[in-house]
């Protein structure tokens, strides 16, 4: 089996380098430990969920809202952590010419001028080219609508049942 971690001169000159450099095994480990916080997001999704259905008679509210605040709490907290060692290890990436998140430059002409290059490559943070495709996404109302629509509908329904209900329980003349 190889060993990930280097000896000699380029263990020295890598530690003078950098001093939080990481070995191979380390970089497995920590994304290993990015995928345990991913089925910790899960899980706290699903324990949020449950705590907003339905109940037994037996739990109170107050230890219904309770339990939806801890697993909320607990599922931003780890979101955060999944963000920053996300972006840790992409940086990681970066320097290691492994990927390419910033655009090239290129010097147009003798006074240096540096224009940046269009890329067709996406850049990591939602972007392709100049074309945020972020942006268009959330200029598009469809979603919006057909929720709205639901809700009406939804709402239309309730109250033809709820006329429906006062209706039959009229005295007839």
């Amino acid at each position: 089996m190889e060993d990930d971690t280097m000896t000699g001169t380029d263990n020295q000159a890598e530690a003078s380098a950098s001093d939080n450099t990481f070995t191979r095994g380390e970089r497995i480990q920590q994304l290993c430990d990015i995928d345990k916080d991913i089925v910790q997001l899960m899980d706290h999704t699903a324990k949020a969920i449950a705590a907003l259905g339905p109940q037994p008679a037996s739990v109170p509210p107050t230890q219904q809202t309770e339990s939806f605040r801890r697993s909320m709490d607990g599922l931003l907290e780890t979101l955060h952590n999944v963000d920053v060692h996300m972006k840790r290890q992409i940086l990681g990436l970066e320097e290691a010419r492994i990927i390419r998140l910033r655009q090239d430059t290129k010097v147009m002409n003798e006074d240096a001028r540096i224009v940046a290059k269009p890329s067709l490559e996406p850049n990591g943070v939602g972007s392709i080219g100049n074309l945020d495709v972020g942006w268009l996404n959330s200029r598009n109302s469809k979603v919006e609508r057909d929720m709205e629509a639901e809700l009406w509908g939804n709402m239309k329904k309730y109250l033809e049942e709820y006329n429906e209900g006062h209706e039959e329980k009229k005295p007839t003349p």
